[in-house]
Formats: C-alpha cells, structure tokens, sequence
C-alpha cells in the first residue's frame, strides 16, 4: 500500500535526493566529514534513528503534559511542556538533515526511495505543525497550542510506521552483512594462488560460496567480505588507494586490514579475514568483524 501511495511522488523524491547530493558534493573534505557525522560512521550505526527516538519521545512527553494540564487539572506544566518540545523539535531538524544525507544515496526509481521519501515529506511536515505549536507556546497559548501538537504528533506517527516499513522491509540503513556472514574457517584456508592475484590489485575470489575482496602487496594479504556492509555494493570493483579501498556504488571507504570505517555513508564496520600466503597459496581464517 505504502509503495502505491509513494510511487506519484518518485519525481519529487529523485529531484530532493539530487539536489541533496549537489549540495555536499562542492563541499570537497568538509562535506565528507559532515556526511560521516550525520551519517553515523563514527557511531557504529545510523544517526537518524537516534535522533527520530528524541523526537517520538519527547513529543510523546510533551502531549503527556498537555493532557495532564487540561484532562486533569493539573497546575504549573507549561514550562516543561515549553521546553520538552523545544528539545523535540531540534532533533527533528536534526532527523532531516541525517534523514535527507542518508536518503541521497538511496537507489534511484526505487521503490525503496519512493517510501523513504514519502516518509520523510511527511515527518517535515509533523516537524512544521510542531514548530507553529512551540511558537504558540511561546506566546502563551498553551491550550491551543495542545490541539495543534496533537496533529503533529498523528502526523509525526504515521511518519514513524512509514520508516519502520523501510527499514524492515528494505533493509535500509542496515548492515547488509548481519545474516550473511558465510563460510567460517577456524584454520586457514585455501582460496587461490598468489600467482593468480595481481600485486596491489582488488580480486574477487570465492571461500566456499562467500565472495571475498583480496588485496596482495608482495606476501602482505588483506581480505574483506565482498559486499560492502552499506548497501552490498562490490568492492573488489572500487578503488584503492594506500590502506583503504572505496565501495564503487556510494563511496563508503574501508580499511583493508582490518574492515574499520573510515567515511559512510556505511555505519558497520566490513566484515574482514585474516590472510597469509603459503606454499604459494592465500590462506583465509575467519571471518571476523
């Protein structure tokens, strides 16, 4: 349902992650760095969820409040109220702009980035019905103030169940390698000749059915998991470059020693093997992450 009700928006929803991607690209380092804070890389996940948990909170907290003050009687609650929901509304502003960075690299034309899309129109509207609330609170209105928090938070919860829908059914944002992990090895194994890798080269090879990226400079191995944690992306096909290699599909960059973060927009850190040459053969152990 949520797919059919998104997709009249794919338009809108490919011209607002384009026009996101145009904004950091000129940025150069800076917007690298502002990608990988609002992304969550230096978290160890996506920053948005975290972000979106202050604003169902503390709008919950808020309409909580309100209906203490005028169900029940109860005196005194409109600072608080005041100021739980100011809290509130600038992790909303901080949810969309995580929300908008992690949705630019979204697949185009895809059902996936019809409702990401959908979802997040809806909840910058639940953050504009929050903000006429917080500036009615501001100038003493507290009772219709209520009323107009209320359908921001109806609004903001449809918002919520649209993004709980990407994310169970899409995977979005998610460690694409949480249930994948594949062969496991506990003495090292063969996977193919040192005469067969390239020096200093990205390869494919294949450790039982799991796909491998190997990186040889002279008898010096490194090996990760092929897909790429962020979106499954081949990074035997990206680049490398010193210790680390770059996923060719959103530029998530990778140590090759280890599978630690250096930029998103991946959050998870690549799952990785230990590797040594013997009797002219690569040998992996592992995996581990």
């Amino acid at each position: 349902m949520l797919e059919r009700m998104a997709r009249p928006l794919r338009g809108l929803s490919n011209g607002i992650a384009t026009a996101t991607d145009a904004v950091y690209r000129p940025l150069g380092r800076p917007g690298r760095l502002l990608q990988d804070l609002l992304n969550g890389s230096w978290l160890g996940h996506s920053v948005h969820a975290v972000l979106v948990d202050v604003v169902i909170g503390g709008t919950t907290m808020a309409l909580f409040l309100d209906v203490l003050r005028v169900f029940f009687g109860v005196d005194h609650l409109e600072i608080a109220a005041t100021w739980v929901l100011g809290l509130a509304w600038l992790a909303a502003l901080g949810a969309i702009l995580s929300g908008l960075t992690d949705y630019k690299d979204t697949s185009p034309n895809s059902a996936e980035r019809d409702v990401t899309g959908l979802h997040g129109l809806v909840n910058i509207v639940a953050t504009l019905v929050f903000t006429v609330s917080l500036v009615q609170r501001l100038n003493s209105a507290h009772d219709a103030a209520f009323w107009v928090l209320l359908i921001g938070y109806l609004i903001v919860t449809a918002g919520g169940y649209m993004g709980g829908h990407v994310v169970f059914k899409y995977g979005y944002m998610v460690n694409h390698n949480a249930f994948s992990r594949g062969k496991r090895a506990k003495e090292f194994t063969p996977v193919a000749a040192v005469a067969d890798l390239p020096e200093a080269t990205p390869t494919k090879v294949m450790f039982g059915t799991t796909a491998v990226m190997v990186v040889r400079r002279g008898d010096v191995v490194h090996a990760l998991k092929e897909t790429c944690a962020h979106a499954g992306g081949p990074l035997s096909e990206g680049e490398l470059k010193d210790d680390t290699i770059t996923c060719p599909w959103h530029s998530s960059v990778f140590r090759t020693a280890d599978g630690s973060v250096v930029h998103g927009p991946a959050g998870s850190r690549q799952v990785f093997y230990r590797a040594r040459v013997s009797e002219g053969q690569v040998e992996l152990q592992g995996p581990y992450d």
